[in-house]
């Protein structure tokens, strides 16, 4: 980092630390001031986030739209706030947040010295997923995509790291997953959800009635490794508490057809979606890209 970035991340830890340090109630009432002030003052994002939510959900009132909308922003205050936790609180204090689901599917992958492939979304708090894998005993590591400003790429890069997973980035999964064959077990997390590119768009699929362009990196590299595919939902029960829901979508990659793992985990994520609205963030862009103005050959759909 530079010498702005560096002391800009040395403030920026510092602050956290006095937040860190408050009771939790306390914290609880912080985040309640956030939701006010982004939620309904500022108003960040608000429109973007109706527009995705009338979108989705043609079949839902105005009312019952802006309950959503609602609870999303109180959700996003809740984020603001945990991932301060994240970054300074104890590995068992955050395990300890979250009620694990069907972790038997796990264990046998694990005790079969299975690779895992975890894909997850932008749904409820996907970075706790860092912390529980060491429940499993597996070594992890997380991809994921350079943010542009230096202080919170770093930031987000130390709190990955200590809690138990090493950040790659996407350019360089294969090179890093190449070496990591030949060791002991481990996991990759992919939050796989993002907007690509129009040049790194190879699919269009139809997810929560839109038609939207996805990676298909996750069913690639868990077929080129070899490695069973586990959707993961971490739902948001209340502050700083999570219930955590497992699902194999295939322990023999090989064997599936074109595009089935990365559709089923979309019908997955879509399920998540649908039975709990307020978890997945809504002022994301997701469908800025429209196949229509996307170059002739990147409009392939499934």
């Amino acid at each position: 980092m530079k010498i702005f970035s560096k002391i800009g991340y040395a403030i920026t830890l510092a602050f956290f630390g006095l937040i860190w340090i408050l009771p939790r109630p306390i914290k609880q009432l912080l985040a309640f001031v956030i939701y006010i002030l982004v939620g309904h003052v500022i108003r960040y994002r608000r429109k973007v986030a109706l527009t995705n939510l009338r979108n989705s959900f043609p079949e839902k009132s105005k009312k019952e739209l802006r309950r959503i909308v609602n609870q999303y922003y109180l959700h996003l205050s809740y984020l603001v706030i945990e991932i301060i936790d994240l970054r300074l609180s104890p590995i068992k204090w955050i395990q300890n947040s979250c009620k694990v689901e069907n972790t038997d599917e796990v264990i046998r992958l694990r005790t079969e010295k299975r690779n895992l492939y975890i894909v997850l979304g932008h749904f409820g708090n996907w970075e706790f997923g860092n912390a529980l894998l060491q429940l499993f005993n597996y070594k992890s590591v997380a991809i994921y995509k350079k943010i542009e400003n230096q202080v919170f790429d770093q930031l987000m890069f130390d709190m990955r790291s200590r809690l138990g997973s090493e950040p790659i980035e996407m350019h360089s999964a294969v090179r890093q997953l190449v070496k990591m064959v030949q060791e002991e077990p481990f996991a990759v997390l992919s939050v796989a959800d993002q907007s690509p590119l129009y040049s790194e768009t190879q699919l269009w699929i139809d997810f929560l009635n839109q038609d939207t362009n996805v990676f298909i990196g996750p069913e690639r590299l868990s077929k080129k490794f070899d490695m069973a595919v586990v959707y993961v939902e971490i739902r948001r029960i209340g502050f700083h508490k999570f219930n955590v829901c497992v699902k194999t979508i295939t322990d023999k990659p090989k064997e599936t057809a074109e595009y089935e793992i990365i559709t089923a985990y979309y019908k997955l994520l879509e399920e998540s979606i649908r039975k709990y609205p307020s978890n997945w963030m809504w002022t994301h862009r997701r469908w800025k890209r429209r196949r229509e103005k996307a170059p002739a050959n990147h409009q392939n759909h499934l």
